[in-house]
């Protein structure tokens, strides 16, 4: 094994220099270039337990998410990994699909392996562990989820403002708007449900019960309701979620009808996926990179001992389909 005193000898500079520059401390830019000439030439990997243990830190962020599967997920994850690497932060991640007896178990695990801090993406604010993430004594940030112990920092995107504007203009701009909802209810779904109905208050329009279609994910109930809402005269549809709003595009061009024009459709989950399938309709995007960038910025000021903003909600970008484009 390639030792510090190996390095020392390869390059010519003390152990003590070479122990400050493996620490972080910069150096003379020629003693600098010497040791990192000589760990290339060895081939030399720094034994990360032994510093850890000699600063008291694990170099390493925990992430419990709901779903790896999922787009706005995966994507934040891949931005939060590159802005980690950058800050010399390995990432230690888990899922806790949506079940509080997991969320419990995959906590408990991340905060046994030493973690430094943790961030907890999309879980249920009605599940009493997690409430209590703020006293689990490492740092802490909710990210989509709202808590009641307002010491944990929240991310949030403002779904409730980008879902109110959007069916505002869809209920001044077309003669009758359906809603396809999912069954499961979450904090982020909430935000959205709540800017529906703001907008119908808004507009003075009082919901039916034929204009929500509950759907389960996973299914192809969206697809299925799409020809029982061109039955009934609906001319637009705002759709919660990127999943759904695929499935009713399907069904209105199966049905023989035109997306936009005859049947406007708007929904959440604006991705390069979809950027590519050219869909004509409404999206809204979750500002991922926005989301992530504020995400790492937060836990290594808390990581420094820094004060955070205690919850930041970041702006959703509309792209907006022709025909709900102000005029």
């Amino acid at each position: 094994m390639v030792t510090i005193k190996d390095i020392a000898n390869k390059s010519g500079v003390s152990v003590g220099s070479i122990s400050r520059y493996l620490n972080g401390v910069h150096l003379k830019k020629a003693n600098e270039e010497k040791i990192q000439q000589a760990i290339k030439e060895l081939h030399y990997i720094p034994n990360q337990t032994a510093k850890a243990l000699k600063m008291n830190k694990s170099f390493s962020i925990g992430i419990l998410v709901d779903n790896m599967d999922n787009f706005y997920s995966s994507q934040l994850l891949a931005a939060l990994e590159q802005l980690f690497d950058q800050a010399g932060y390995f990432l230690l991640l888990t899922s806790h699909r949506n079940d509080k007896e997991t969320f419990e178990y995959k906590l408990k695990k991340l905060i046994e392996r030493s973690v430094d801090a943790l961030i907890i993406l999309k879980a249920e604010t009605k599940w009493d562990v997690f409430q209590e993430v703020g006293q689990v004594g490492i740092p802490v940030i909710s990210v989509e989820a709202s808590l009641a112990d307002k010491s944990v920092p929240e991310i949030l995107s403002a779904d409730q403002q980008a879902s109110q504007e959007v069916v505002e203009r869809m209920l001044k701009k077309r003669k009758k708007t359906a809603f396809i909802i999912p069954t499961e209810s979450d904090y982020v779904l909430q935000q959205r449900l709540a800017g529906i109905n703001a907008a119908c208050k808004k507009m003075s329009v009082e919901i039916s019960s034929d204009q929500i279609i509950y759907v389960d994910y996973g299914t192809t109930e969206a697809y299925e309701a799409v020809s029982e809402l061109i039955k009934n005269g609906f001319d637009s549809i705002f759709v919660t979620n990127y999943t759904n709003a695929i499935q009713v595009v399907e069904g209105i061009r199966d049905a023989g009808m035109e997306v936009g024009t005859q049947i406007a459709v708007a929904g959440f989950g604006y991705s390069h996926l979809l950027q590519n399938m050219k869909l004509p309709i409404t999206l809204i995007k979750q500002p991922v990179d926005k989301i992530a960038e504020k995400v790492a910025d937060s836990t290594l000021k808390l990581l420094d001992n820094q004060e955070v903003d205690k919850q930041v909600f970041i702006q959703d970008k509309i792209f907006w389909q022709k025909e709900l484009e102000n005029e």
